[in-house]
């Protein structure tokens, strides 16, 4: 990741922590399972977003809307992430994470830096998070 500051909301310590999970997801959630389990990553993959999708599923049954919500999106980042392997592959993981934590940057700078408090701000960052690689 770029050494930036961001303006508002995303901070160093959470995009660390955010690095953190994601190499974790890779590291213990992806490879150690795959060799535990005698799969290819491929396969791995698989597992996780069809284990997770289930998991989705019956997410409604969370009768604390809190907890449901943090449920909900661990579940939808750990997906993505997983989709994000699946479509890159796994050789230059660290560089997909720094790419990831870049988006979010940007997310938090474009929004802080010069949407907020505009009447159209989040289509506006929606329309600018589809320019975004990751």
């Amino acid at each position: 990741m770029k050494n930036k500051m961001p303006l508002c909301g995303f901070n160093e310590k959470m995009i660390e922590g955010l690095r953190a999970f994601t190499e974790g997801l890779l590291e213990h959630g992806l490879k150690f399972r795959c060799e535990k389990n005698g799969e290819t990553i491929e396969q791995g993959i698989k597992r996780e977003i069809s284990d997770m999708t289930r998991l989705t599923l019956e997410l409604g049954g969370i009768e604390n809307s809190s907890k449901r919500l943090l449920t909900e999106g661990i579940v939808k980042y750990a997906q993505g992430f997983y989709l994000t392997v699946r479509k890159k592959g796994i050789f230059k993981y660290k560089e997909d994470i720094d790419k990831i934590m870049d988006y979010f940057f940007n997310m938090d700078s474009k929004y802080y830096g010069e949407l907020e408090g505009k009447p159209e701000d989040m289509k506006e960052l929606v329309e600018f998070l589809n320019k975004e690689k990751i």
